[in-house]
């Protein structure tokens, strides 16, 4: 086998550690790669009645070749694994170069094109999970340069396999995709501003705890049976516009959903960001019904939006003070009096303010520090 006792309960350590904590995946695939002493090791998860990964992780993937790889030679190999599969021993390893006959090697595009793409020249297939529903797989790959599988690294593979069925099993159970929700969820609890996850009909997946709070409140946004709505007619348009853009990954959305004003025109701005999440990596971190995330900013820190304004358009620290009195919501009258300067000195330093941001209005000041503060 080549490594020691204390090695491998290292090794089965690690990857049970995964079954509770997804993230830990790369770290138990590196592990298990030097020890096996290959090229790159990918596990994957696959929902086969919609045809989607509900797990995927690598170690040692060079992404642009894995991309064209799939691109173009995953339906033959899934072809031929689901030929093989229904015979091949469960604690078995399945090895290219010692289970696939010539005559099934000759000709097939995925290894002489593909996997010759990136200098491979051996794959070594654990089957986890096969069935109508799930499929499961754990494939590690040996580069020229290192030579075909032998029996060494091929007892240490299959001494592993039932571990790595096991907590793959386990994560699939438990849904390891609500797994990292529960994990992504703290961390959006833990932000200022509201955070709600929609789908492309305006569902709400998820809302943090400040986000769940102001649907109670009913102000600014409203849960109607379970679909988001703003309060405003035309923001309500522009948000739901924003959302349906998001779904259909639409080029459109970089012109619109940035900055919805959710309040009205003579109150403190509340507005709302959304981020679109149809497509990239985010989707599959959050929740695969999700196609946005909408931020809004319920109670802005003043002083922060107010330095953030001064650096922008070089305010003086006297007119970054009074600013940050008016963006708390305080008059002139009121911000004279917490500054302990004349009225007429407030009045002095917002002209400036007026000057250097182009605005002319104190309403149209509060939406430009709205505007320019980041959603998170």
């Amino acid at each position: 086998m080549g490594i020691s006792s204390k090695q491998l309960s290292g090794l089965i350590s690690a990857i049970y550690d995964c079954a509770l904590e997804p993230a830990l995946w790369e770290t138990a695939l590196g592990n298990m790669v030097s020890a096996m002493e290959c090229h790159n090791a990918l596990l994957s998860l696959t929902d086969m009645r919609y045809d989607r990964l509900l797990l995927t992780r690598g170690y040692g993937m060079n992404q642009a070749w894995w991309q064209a790889f799939q691109e173009k030679h995953v339906p033959e190999v899934a072809a031929q694994l689901s030929a093989i599969i229904a015979s091949w021993p469960l604690d078995k390893a399945f090895v290219i170069s010692r289970h696939l006959s010539p005559d099934m090697m000759q000709g097939a595009s995925y290894i002489e094109e593909g996997f010759a793409a990136e200098g491979m020249i051996d794959v070594l297939q654990c089957f986890l999970i096969g069935s109508p529903k799930r499929f499961a797989g754990l494939a590690f790959g040996r580069h020229r340069q290192q030579g075909v599988f032998d029996d060494r690294q091929i007892e240490l593979a299959e001494l592993l396999l039932p571990h790595i069925r096991r907590t793959v099993t386990i994560s699939d159970l438990l849904d390891v995709r609500a797994i990292e929700r529960t994990h992504l969820a703290k961390a959006l609890d833990a932000l200022r501003c509201a955070v709600l996850l929609v789908d492309a009909r305006g569902k709400i997946v998820h809302a943090n705890r400040t986000a769940t709070e102001m649907l109670r409140e009913a102000n600014f946004v409203l849960d109607q049976r379970g679909v988001l709505k703003a309060g405003l007619a035309s923001a309500a348009a522009e948000l739901g516009h924003a959302i349906r853009l998001a779904a259909e990954e639409h080029f459109e959305i970089g012109k619109t959903g940035l900055a919805v004003r959710l309040s009205g025109d003579d109150a403190t701005p509340v507005l709302a960001h959304v981020l679109p999440l149809a497509a990239g990596d985010l989707r599959d971190r959050f929740e695969r019904a999700a196609v946005a995330a909408v931020f809004i900013r319920s109670k802005d820190d003043a002083r922060d939006n107010a330095e953030l304004l001064a650096t922008t358009y070089e305010l003086t620290p006297s007119e970054t003070r009074v600013l940050a009195c008016l963006l708390a919501g305080r008059n002139l009258a009121e911000a004279a009096s917490e500054l302990r300067i004349g009225a007429a000195t407030v009045r002095t330093h917002l002209d400036s303010i007026f000057g250097k941001t182009g605005v002319s209005r104190q309403q149209d000041l509060l939406l430009l520090a709205a505007q320019l503060s980041p959603p998170v």
